[in-house]
């Protein structure tokens, strides 16, 4: 467990997060100073914020990049801590990091962080596991990539916390959920460069889904997973289908996203 007197900034991006928000939160209240970026949800995500006292600004997507590294700026603490909204950080971690903060490595002021995926509660181990910049000190790091942010260096060097990811349960905890319309929206926000400029082909709209799933659910050995691991790979593949054909359209006609 942290001790009382660790404190850090938190910053969460959220978007229709009400399913998972309140243990995103839970999981860090005692220690951290809050905020939310959110990107102008429409179930109770905000309603859920305003209860535990967080820090609220709102975003447009496009406009993430500058919001988000606008949070950076207002943060209380010297050292922050990014998290999605379905992302919980255990309290081994929590412990590791405050370790780290008291004793860092020489001019390695930011962190990168794994996750382990579940999905209904279980492990997923075919979704994909690497290592993410997540905690950093103030003025280390910024925010780049407009529609869907991811942090950089500014100074210094990176420390991997988990390095080779062999350290038992240091690991943030992604838990997802069925909700497709949502997962297939951050996966067009990830890809809108390719949307801007599409190269594609017809043949593409349903040989890259088929191969997509083949990957995650035989190769990445998601079958070990029973029922859920099918579902998880359909899923991808479903994403991926919807998307090659937007990529088509767009190609075909022109028509804006």
């Amino acid at each position: 467990m942290a001790k009382n007197d660790f404190k850090i900034t938190t910053i969460i991006k959220t978007h229709n997060s009400e399913k998972t928000l309140c243990e995103v939160i839970e999981a860090i209240k005692d220690l951290s100073e809050i905020i939310i970026v959110d990107c102008h949800s429409t179930d109770d995500t905000i309603e859920i914020a305003k209860e535990y006292k967080t820090k609220i600004i709102y975003s447009d997507k496009n406009e993430l990049q500058n919001t988000l590294n606008n949070a950076i700026n207002e943060a209380s603490f010297d050292w922050i801590l990014f998290l999605e909204d379905d992302e919980i950080i255990p309290q081994n971690l929590l412990f590791e990091l405050e370790n780290y903060t008291e004793n860092p490595k020489k001019n390695k002021f930011a962190l990168t962080l794994s996750k382990k995926t579940f999905l209904l509660n279980k492990e997923i181990k075919a979704a994909r596991t690497k290592q993410e910049l997540r905690f950093f000190k103030k003025e280390k790091a910024i925010f780049i990539n407009s529609y869907s942010p991811y942090l950089k260096i500014t100074s210094g060097k990176v420390y991997k916390l988990n390095k080779n990811f062999k350290i038992k349960n240091l690991y943030i905890l992604k838990y997802q959920n069925f909700d497709i319309s949502k997962k297939l929206h951050e996966f067009i926000d990830e890809n809108k460069i390719l949307l801007k400029n599409p190269k594609t082909k017809k043949i593409s709209v349903f040989i890259k889904p088929f191969f997509t799933f083949l990957r995650i659910y035989l190769f990445k050995r998601a079958f070990l997973n029973g029922r859920l691991g099918f579902i998880y790979a359909t899923e991808e593949a479903i994403k991926k289908f919807i998307f090659e054909v937007m990529l088509y359209e767009k190609l075909r006609s022109g028509y804006d996203i």
